[in-house]
This record gives C-alpha cells, structure tokens and sequence, in this order.
C-alpha cells in the first residue's frame, strides 16, 4: 500500500527543515510582522532568565510598554525559549518553532485528507496548501496562528483514535489544553472544530461516539484543572493572578451586535471576513464558488456519487469555516488572525474540489510528483529560500 510519504521523503525533508533553520540563524531573520517581532524577542528575553519565570513574560519596552505581559498565557514562548535556552540564537529560535509547526500542521492535514480520499489527493493538498496567499504572508511567523492550528489538528486525530481504543484518551485533552495555553480564550476555535468532527465523523472512524463524548468532557476537566494550575505558579511568581485581569482585558470591552442594534457592525464585520475567506485561501476557495457554479446542473448527482468520508470530509471544512465566520462577525474585536484555521479548513476542501473539477491540474501535479523526488518537500524549501530573500510575494489585505 502506497504511503503519504516515504521514509526517504521525511529524511529529506528533517534535512531540509535544518537547512532553513541554520538559514534563519546565519541571516539573522526577523519578520516585519509586529507580534511575531515582538514574541521572538520575548521568547529570547526569557531565555536570559531563570526558567522558573517563564510562565510570566514582561513587556519588556517592546511597543513602549512596560509590565507583565498578559495578552495571551505564555504558552506560545514554551518551546521558542527552550529552544533558546539550549544554544540556539534567541529572536530566530522563535521562528523556527514557527515553522516547524507550519509544517506539522500541513503534514497532518495531508495525512487526513489522504484518509478520507487517497494518497495522491493528500500529496495534491500538501503541495497546493503552500500555494495560497495565506500560506505566503505566514510562512515564517512567530505568532499563534500554527501552534493553534497543529493544537487543532492533533485532537482531531486524538477524538478518532479514542473511538476505537481508550488507550488514545490522552490525546485530545493534552491538544485542546497545550491550545488553551497558546492563546487563552481562542481555544474555542479548536472546541468548536471538535466537536464537528465528532458529529460528522469524516474520517468514518470506528467505536462508539460516547468514548469521544467522554474524551471531550475530559478535556474540559483537565483544561479547568490547568488553569488553576497555572494561576497558581503565576501567583507564586509575580504576586499576581494571571486569568482575573486576562478574562478582564479580552472580555470586558467585548461587545456583541445584533442584527437589530448594530446591524452595520455585524455586515462591516462579516464583509471583513469574508473578503478575507476568499483571498487568503485563494484560489482554492474560489475554486469552491466556481466548480459549484460549473455543476450546478449536477450539483446533487455528484454529491451523492462521492464516498461517504469524502463528502463528510467537505461537510465538516465547509460547516466549520462558515461556523466560525458567522459566530466570530458579531463581536466587537475581530482580526483576520481569528479566521486562520477556518482559512485551511476551506482551502483543503477547495483543494480536493479543484483537482476534482479540473482533473488535469491533478494529473500536472501527479506528473510532476513522479518526475521530482520529494516534490512537496522541495516545493516547500523553495518557497522558504523565496520568502527568506524576497520576503511575502504575496500582499495581505489592510484593514
């Protein structure tokens, strides 16, 4: 049976992730993105102190603040700190923890999507991923949005391998708790995911639902066990509670328009979305809008024709990024940052459709595989060597 990837392929790849590795350290990297400048030179900050303090980050001067820092739990630092605290240069140790999570979190869903379909089709989607606007303005970060969405994935796979033996049951909680560490509040983002896939089942994944039900109580258990935790070890550090004044500064200016009062909020902020739902993950998630459109005629006939896991498959990347988008539009705080996972959700589906659609895009892709050893990993490094001398080839949208 023919594999997602062969062991010469990952050999080739871990050989090509330390190349742009040592690549980042020679050149002395740093991204013009602000928060991913600011947690790299945090993460190196910390690195110079004891590890007892790493739990309580400053600001450090950084944007002219001062302080602790308490946008987020610290989370997001843990493995760029230790990384530098092992040798490494501090600010790009960041970044490679970046990338190295970029690649995990395409890594995983070329292996999802390769269940649910075939093995060509997850090759298909872990070449074209790297395609899209989105893949290029956040190819080398060091910011939340791939820890969240490997956080994500992992207890996806977690809640389908609890299905079938409770050995996995540890999975999804460590995923789902390692997300409410990252980045607080936003771990509803991967619950939200969860539980989707546990209702679609994509994947057609044996055992019974109740196992998964459990996990998921699990996760809220360990994820509220954590959390005192963590509040506790920040106390002991700073003197200070940490998640009285988080809940205070991400909840309490938050607001929620209604589609009676604040109804140009709501449509300003689902305009904001959606524009950007539609160029980050392009052209993949126009490709969604334009075979819809060239089968309108059949649209059901073909729905009915595809294998159960693969019209789940859609299912569950449609339902969840339209989800996200509609539950995010009312609030008051919003970012294009919010919709990064829903933007892959989509474009994976947009992925498997166009290849479906336009089959010689498939079979270009296919060829290309055969003749090119390695074709996602050597895509991938020279994509990397692009954006480390050329810098984002592609523009994001301004707010």
């Amino acid at each position: 049976m023919r594999r997602l990837l062969s062991a010469r392929e990952i050999a080739i790849w871990a050989v090509f992730f330390l190349l742009v590795s040592i690549a980042l350290v020679v050149t002395g990297f740093t991204s013009d993105d602000p928060d991913s400048a600011l947690y790299a030179a945090l993460s190196a900050k910390l690195a110079d102190g004891p590890a007892s303090h790493w739990i309580a980050p400053e600001w450090w001067g950084h944007w002219d603040m001062e302080g602790l820092f308490r946008e987020h739990p610290a989370g997001v630092f843990t493995l760029p700190t230790m990384l530098a605290a092992a040798g490494v240069s501090g600010v790009q140790a960041a970044y490679i923890v970046g990338i190295g999570a970029g690649l995990a979190a395409l890594l995983i869903i070329g292996t999802l999507v390769s269940r649910a379909t075939s093995v060509d089709e997850g090759r298909l989607a872990i070449v074209l991923l790297q395609l899209m606007p989105m893949a290029s303005i956040f190819r080398i970060r060091a910011n939340h949005e791939y820890p969240m969405l490997v956080c994500l994935l992992i207890a996806l796979v977690g809640f389908d391998a609890v299905r079938r033996s409770w050995r996995w049951v540890w999975v999804a909680p460590l995923a789902l708790t390692a997300g409410l560490l990252v980045k607080g509040v936003f771990v509803v983002i991967p619950l939200l995911a969860a539980g989707f896939w546990v209702l679609i089942n994509p994947l057609r994944a044996p055992g019974s639902i109740w196992r998964a039900i459990g996990t998921g109580i699990a996760s809220l258990a360990l994820m509220l066990g954590v959390a005192l935790i963590y509040d506790q070890l920040y106390l002991h550090v700073t003197g200070e509670a940490f998640w009285g004044p988080y809940w205070g500064r991400q909840l309490a200016p938050l607001t929620i328009a209604s589609p009676v009062e604040g109804g140009s909020t709501l449509g300003a902020h689902l305009w904001f979305y959606v524009i950007r739902m539609a160029w980050h993950p392009a052209p993949w998630s126009l490709a969604l809008v334009a075979a819809a459109w060239r089968w309108h005629g059949t649209l059901a006939e073909r729905w009915r024709s595809l294998a159960t896991s693969e019209r789940r498959g859609l299912l569950f990347c449609v339902t969840f990024a339209l989800t996200c988008v509609l539950a995010l539009s009312p609030a008051s705080r919003f970012a294009e940052r919010y919709i990064f996972s829903a933007n892959y959700a989509l474009a994976t589906a947009g992925v498997i459709v166009a290849g479906r659609a336009w089959p010689g895009l498939a079979r270009l892709v296919r060829r290309l595989d055969d003749r090119i050893p390695a074709l996602p990993a050597v895509c991938w490094l020279v994509l990397m060597l692009l954006r480390l001398t050329l810098g984002p080839l592609l523009p994001r949208i301004s707010s």
